[in-house]
């Protein structure tokens, strides 16, 4: 055994892992995901480029062009580091459970309980954030059409309430009655989004009547913290933007029980998610900083969805801003539908280990349709007395789904740290696996995933507007700690006597 590999670990328990990761199907659980579906859906958790498009006005707020651009291929080097180091595992470990299954088997056995209950909670924190604000993109781009049709209509919060809720309820619905028949629409959406991506590249800029200039779109920066910050500290705090186009990395993982052969077809999603999605975002960012000259006008649109007011600038048409929207918002309910999907097996396979209350309820199957019901529930639930915060503060609202960056970050990154503890030794990852690293590329990935989660986690809890007041304040440090406390709580009155860490055989 090498030196730095646990004891407790010897050869024979990880190969149970791998045997139990590997053959592992509920009852009432179906194989009906193959190899393009299964990709389809980890493309349409994340569509990068419409997270981009989406999240427009933050990048615009944080160093401008600059920033998002950079910042872009930042991000992209930093999650295709941190998608290779996932893919390895998922080639060795392929289970629902995803990063909290690895952790259990690479962390030390005096401490592999509490670590791998706290990456599961903070994975399922990750996706109930990321469902919360796809919703909201969604509500703001049904009101931007209102708004655009109906000049004289002024929208109230209970409106984007109500219209939140909405989308919660179809795709709760969807996953409960219609998925197990028709997850050929993962795939159609994969096609529209990829068909929507290239024609508003193509459309924006040969249709603008001004172009920006290279000097500007590459060199102006924009110091938005009124000297607050130096340039440095507000390109770190504008990765926000950046840092949400590949989110929920770990989708494809968790519907490993539901896909054919997983050892090879997960890892093979994974990079096609980094690659695709690094791509698309890039060329789509490029694209919009070319077709329009005043990014400023931008933030206070009339729509209140900045991408919609800047495809009607640039293509000077707004029939053709509205029908790249519909299609746009079209193919963000599939992704809602996908994320309740992704964030309810990992919730299920979590109460399987007796890692959440109700677990009992939680980890049983409707075995007709085939689905977590009452873990799909659990999550609807979350995501829907979220929504109230949003009547009670904006702010507070916006600061819980900034969590999902690095809350998501955490979660996967938590093994890959346990992974270079481990010294990525043979005893966890075997050479006969289908996806590995040689160990110097290894160490590089897994180095630089874990340094990009610290970045990630400190900086995008700086304030970013000034002076601070109650309104521009940045609440994502408080809401992180109260989900600490919540997690805290779960395990001090339920996990701590019931959790044992992930079920290898």
């Amino acid at each position: 055994m090498e030196k730095g590999v646990e004891p407790e670990h010897d050869r024979q328990d990880v190969e149970v892992g791998m045997v139990a990761a590997v053959s592992h199907e509920g009852p009432g659980l179906k194989r009906n995901f193959n190899m393009i579906s299964i990709m389809a859906l980890g493309f349409n958790t994340s569509n990068s480029w419409i997270a981009i498009a989406g999240s427009l006005p933050l990048a615009i707020a944080g160093g401008g062009t600059v920033t998002l651009l950079y910042g872009i291929l930042v991000v992209c080097f930093a999650m295709s580091c941190t998608g290779l180091s996932l893919a390895e595992l998922a080639a060795v470990y392929p289970s629902a459970g995803g990063q909290y299954y690895f952790t259990s088997m690479l962390a030390p056995a005096q401490h592999r309980r509490w670590l791998s209950y706290l990456c599961g909670i903070i994975g399922i924190w990750s996706w109930v954030a990321i469902a919360a604000s796809l919703s909201l993109m969604i509500t703001e781009g049904i009101m931007a059409l209102a708004l655009t049709y109906h000049p004289t209509f002024i929208p109230q919060s209970w409106h984007y309430f109500l219209m939140y809720q909405a989308v919660h309820i179809i795709a709760m619905a969807y996953n409960v009655g219609l998925l197990s028949k028709t997850v050929w629409v993962y795939d159609w959406a994969f096609y529209f989004s990829l068909a929507l991506f290239v024609i508003t590249t193509i459309v924006c800029p040969a249709r603008s009547a001004v172009h920006a200039d290279s000097a500007t779109v590459w060199g102006h920066f924009v110091n938005s913290s009124n000297g607050y910050w130096s340039n440095g500290i507000v390109f770190l705090t504008g990765l926000s933007t950046p840092s949400y186009m590949l989110i929920g990395l770990d989708a494809t993982m968790h519907m490993a029980d539901e896909c054919l052969n997983p050892a090879r077809t997960i890892p093979r999603a994974i990079l096609s998610t980094v690659s695709i999605g690094s791509v698309a975002a890039f060329a789509f960012a490029l694209a919009m900083c070319y077709s329009v000259i005043d990014f400023d006008s931008l933030v206070d649109a009339a729509s209140g969805f900045p991408i919609y007011d800047l495809w009607a600038q640039a293509s000077r048409s707004t029939t053709c801003a509205t029908a790249f929207l519909v299609v746009m918002i079209s193919i963000m309910f599939v992704s809602a539908c996908a994320i309740h999907s992704t964030a309810s097996r990992l919730t299920w396979s979590f109460a399987c280990d007796n890692g959440i209350f109700l677990s009992g309820y939680l980890k049983q199957l409707d075995h007709r349709q085939g689905v977590p019901l009452y873990a799909l529930g659990l999550n609807f639930v979350a995501c829907f007395v979220i929504g109230f915060l949003y009547l009670a503060s904006s702010s507070v609202f916006n600061a819980f789904v900034g969590t999902a960056s690095i809350l998501s970050q955490i979660s996967v990154t938590l093994p890959i740290a346990l992974l270079i503890w481990q010294r990525r030794s043979e005893v966890y990852l075997p050479s006969g696996r289908h996806f590995g690293l040689s160990s110097g590329l290894g160490y590089f990935c897994n180095i630089v995933a874990v340094v990009y989660t610290i970045i990630v986690t400190i900086f995008l809890c700086f304030p970013t507007s000034f002076p601070l007041t109650g309104g521009n304040m940045n609440y994502t440090a408080p809401v992180l700690g109260v989900v600490a406390i919540l997690t805290g709580l779960n395990w001090g009155f339920y996990a701590r006597g019931r959790y044992e860490g992930a079920h290898v055989g």
